[in-house]
């Protein structure tokens, strides 16, 4: 059952995030152009995390989804971590909510595979 609400949790995350990306909210477009990134990988990295959070929310009915979608979150987690402590060298505490997810993400595929 625990897992289940982590997974719920996760998609929630990753999925709102998503939206913020893909309808350009102020912040995350403050957020994006400090970082120095195209504008157009904006939109890419939000599509892509609202796929990743409809594949978990799936992979309650079948595990496959939620396996391709954790990889999907570690891989954009891996480049969230590297973003805000190498390329902007931010504060540790920035990479806590990625660091979750991540962690989540892999709990969530040694769990079902």
């Amino acid at each position: 059952m625990v897992i289940k609400i982590l997974q719920i949790i996760l998609a929630l995350f990753i999925g709102i995030g998503g939206i913020i990306k893909v309808l350009r909210i102020d912040f995350q477009v403050k957020h994006w152009q400090e970082y120095q990134y195209p504008m157009w990988f904006l939109t890419v990295t939000g599509v892509m995390e609202i796929v990743a959070a409809i594949a978990i929310f799936t992979g309650l009915w079948n595990h496959l989804f939620a396996i391709l979608g954790s990889v999907i979150v570690i891989v954009f987690m891996l480049g969230a971590i590297y973003t805000h402590i190498i390329k902007v060298q931010q504060p540790l505490s920035t990479v806590i909510p990625s660091a979750i997810c991540l962690i989540v993400s892999i709990y969530l595929i040694i769990f079902y595979y």
